[in-house]
């Protein structure tokens, strides 16, 4: 399948893995096309899979109960792996969705082969734990980025770090992201544009 070759290349160029531990989770992936809107996991669910993302951009959101308004928490797209990792990690049910903002293609890998790989491999085992690492900071990232960095730098850094996403996702959902409303983003844009 040439998309575990493009996952392999991915980590092979940003880990330090023999091809071979690779090989041993070739026949593990599955693929799957996801149209605009579609689900990968949702609230109440056990997430079961680790995905990979070939192209597309996924969101990862919950319903505030008391704007009922959906709120996004993170945005993935090409290359990234995503899941709802304590749902994954701890097989209890999730409590957000994962929702495909555009046509995308994954793969992905099921938690009780991922954990076999784990205990066949170091190999695996520090990519399990890489990916882990990375879902941290990722949160860790957006956590303090709500708690320190005023509106306009949240955007200005979105739009250095993720300048694809701008262009491939409504504006909405980036100010959801960005604990916005979408009608602060248009002014900070407008803003910018004048100085």
């Amino acid at each position: 399948m040439e998309e575990v070759n493009l996952l392999f290349d991915s980590l092979e160029s940003n880990i330090s893995i023999k091809r071979e531990e690779l090989e041993l989770s070739r026949n593990l992936w599955r693929k799957k096309k996801f149209k605009k809107g579609e689900y990968f996991n949702e609230y109440g669910n056990i997430c079961k899979y680790l995905g990979f993302i070939i192209s597309g951009v996924f969101r990862t959101y919950y319903i505030d109960d008391e704007l009922l308004e959906e709120r996004n928490i993170f945005l993935h797209s090409d290359n990234d792996f995503f899941t709802a990792f304590k749902s994954l990690v701890n097989q209890t049910p999730c409590l957000y969705y994962i929702q495909s903002l555009t046509d995308s293609d994954i793969i992905y890998i099921h938690i009780d082969d991922l954990e076999r790989l784990y205990s066949m491999s170091k190999g695996w085992e520090r990519i399990g734990r890489i990916i882990a690492e990375n879902s941290f900071n990722k949160l860790l990232y957006r956590t303090e980025s709500l708690l320190f960095l005023k509106p306009e730098e949240r955007y200005l850094n979105f739009v250095a770090q993720y300048k694809v996403l701008c262009e491939r996702i409504p504006q909405y959902h980036i100010a959801s992201f960005l604990g916005l409303k979408n009608q602060s983003i248009s002014r900070i844009k407008k803003r910018l544009r004048i100085e």
